[in-house]
């Protein structure tokens, strides 16, 4: 008797824990696809372009996409639904924090000029 209750608590354990991950990774499916943003305040060429999110390897990846080219990304997290990433700019780093709400991204981009709000829409 006992060791059908251990082996339900083990299989119960394993179920919640696969559990949690597929409702992980149907979240970020979401997420996947262009992202049409708009940053306040920010430079000529900045103020618009795409958040391309994509899965490559298994792994969550993002491109900014502006008009005169694209911009990589580094040290993305997706947390529920917070999502933060690390690009470069003419020598700067630039961190970009984003809550994601519906088919909605709004947040915050710590620039060296300051915080500026931005806000993007799934295309």
């Amino acid at each position: 008797m006992k060791k059908l209750i251990g082996t339900f608590l083990l299989f119960s354990l394993i179920l919640m824990v696969s559990s949690a991950q597929v409702r992980a990774e149907v979240k970020n499916k979401t997420l996947l696809g262009e992202w049409v943003y708009e940053v306040s305040d920010a430079p000529y060429g900045y103020e618009k372009g795409s958040l391309i999110f994509a899965e490559k390897d298994g792994q969550m990846t993002c491109v900014i996409k502006l008009e005169a080219g694209e911009l990589s990304t580094s040290d993305l997290k997706i947390e529920d639904n917070k999502i933060s990433f690390v690009t470069s700019v003419d020598g700067s780093s630039i961190n970009v924090a984003l809550v994601k709400e519906k088919d909605k991204l709004t947040g915050l981009v710590d620039s060296p000029e300051g915080p500026k709000k931005i806000s993007a829409v799934k295309k």
